[in-house]
Parts: structure tokens; sequence; C-alpha cells
């Protein structure tokens, strides 16, 4: 008798290891099912969201194949060496403390009101020769606007 007890135990527990391999095949496909949903899911959030994309499109269209004539080049630059000596001004100015609140206020909206006139200066409709004089005109009397709030500090 302990030979068919035996036997049938190790055949009820043959039965029960292949039910276990079951389940765990069973769990291992909704592991990986969850790991792909999981993986999905991050790469929609990487992605940039569905309504950014045609504006992302349309700023490729328009930026990408611009060329500025080289009056627009000339102005940036102009421009970008004025705010740069703005700013070193408003540095000195500010150096010492907050006393000079109204220096740099000057300073900066004659930066903005130079802007102004140069982007006027390229909006013209003349030669790029009378552009640059314009601009080259507007950016003198900027700096020497600066140098004379400069010598204020004194």
């Amino acid at each position: 008798m302990r030979k068919k007890e035996l036997i049938s135990k190790n055949l009820e527990l043959f039965e029960q290891t292949e039910a276990l391999r079951a389940q765990i095949a069973e769990r291992d496909k909704k592991i990986g099912e969850l790991e792909r949903r999981l993986n999905a899911a991050k790469k929609e959030k990487t992605e940039e969201p569905a309504h950014t994309v045609p504006l992302k499109r349309l700023e490729e269209k328009l930026t990408g194949n611009t060329v500025y004539g080289k009056d627009i080049e000339y102005a940036s630059e102009v421009i970008g060496k004025l705010v740069l000596e703005s700013a070193t001004g408003c540095n000195r100015l500010t150096s010492g403390g907050d006393g000079h609140r109204e220096l740099v206020n000057l300073l900066l909206g004659k930066t903005e009101v130079a802007k102004a006139e140069i982007l006027s200066a390229v909006c013209e409709n003349v030669s790029f020769e009378a552009k640059k004089e314009k601009i080259d005109s507007v950016a003198s009397q900027a700096l020497d606007y600066f140098a004379s709030v400069l010598a204020q500090l004194n």
C-alpha cells in the first residue's frame, strides 16, 4: 500500500507542478504585456504632444530657409553691440549699490529707443549704404549718450 500511496502522491504533485507552471507562464505573459504598455507610455511621454507637432513643422518651414539680407545682418550686429555696451554700463552703475537706478533706466531706455530707430532704418526703402549710414548714426548717438550718462558716475 505504501507504494500505491507514493505513486498517488507523486502524480498529485506532478499535476500541481504542471498547474503552477501554467500559472507562471500566464503571469509571464501578463508581465510582458504590462512592460510593453509601460514602454509605450514612456515613449509617448517623451514625444512631443500632438498639438505642438504641426507648429514645429510650420516653424521649421518658416525659419529653415530664411536668408536675411545684409542690412538686417548688419543691424543685428550693431544692436548686439549696443546691448552689450548698455549692459556693461549698467553693471558699472550697479556695482557700488542701488544708488544709480535712474541712470540705469536712462541707459536701458536709450538702448530700446536705438533699437527701434535701427528697425525703422532697416524698414526704409533706400539703398544698403543709406541704411548703414543711418544705423551707424543711431549707434554713434547711443554710444555718446551712454558715455555722458556714465560720466555722471564720477
